[in-house]
């Protein structure tokens, strides 16, 4: 979460690239394609990852308004991150139990190796239908104007995913904020380009005091 409730903690980019003049509605169509879809025992990946509403990020069905969006010159989302995950002891125990009930069934002592792979997937299949994903929603606010935009989430996974899906939606760069970037979008003029690329760090207390 993040823009309209939670805690206010956040990454910092800044979006580089052309858009588009009818912009509301090319990114509204490229948001629909990429529309979160809920997980299911039988799919094959193991997580989920697409956009949601930030007002509705838990609906199973899930749509799209135009002002639910954008907010003046604002692109307001959230990335929806749904994944099986099960306690490593939960899945040996699961495990065991299924081994001991095929020796039963079949009257061999030992597994092959195709057997053991295609016992833990149905074992794992039915923790699927057992259980609920786990699920991760974090938002971002981006000014389409200036280009800053702020993701309410820092982990370095929902990071990656978040780069993935959000350069493949709008045809953008994403680079993260920082002293070096944001002074380049100032348009200085040549020289002082040149004399910040060759800026050290500063050294603000005597070498060897702790």
């Amino acid at each position: 979460m993040g823009v309209l409730k939670g805690a206010i903690s956040y990454a910092k980019f800044q979006v580089e690239g052309e858009l588009p003049d009818d912009l509301h509605q090319k990114f509204m169509a490229r948001i629909r394609t990429r529309t979160f879809k809920l997980l299911t025992p039988e799919d094959e990946d193991d997580v989920a990852v697409g956009w949601v509403p930030i007002e509705r990020p838990y609906d199973d069905e899930i749509s799209f308004r135009s002002d639910g969006v954008f907010f003046g010159s604002y692109l307001n989302l959230a990335l929806r991150l749904d994944r099986w995950k099960f306690p490593s002891t939960l899945v040996k125990a699961k495990m065991a139990a299924a081994e001991r009930q095929w020796k039963q069934k079949t009257g061999k002592e030992r597994m092959s190796k195709t057997e053991k792979t295609e016992l833990r997937d149905l074992v794992e299949r039915k923790l699927r239908r057992d259980g609920v994903p786990v699920t991760k929603v974090v938002d971002f606010t981006w000014n389409t104007v200036t280009g800053e935009l702020r993701f309410f989430g820092k982990s370095k996974v929902i990071l990656e995913h978040f780069f993935e899906l959000f350069e493949k939606t709008f045809s953008v760069k994403l680079v993260p904020s920082a002293a070096y970037t944001i002074a380049m979008q100032l348009g200085l003029p040549k020289n002082l380009e040149a004399a910040l690329a060759r800026v050290e760090p500063a050294v603000l207390h005597a070498r060897g005091v702790s």
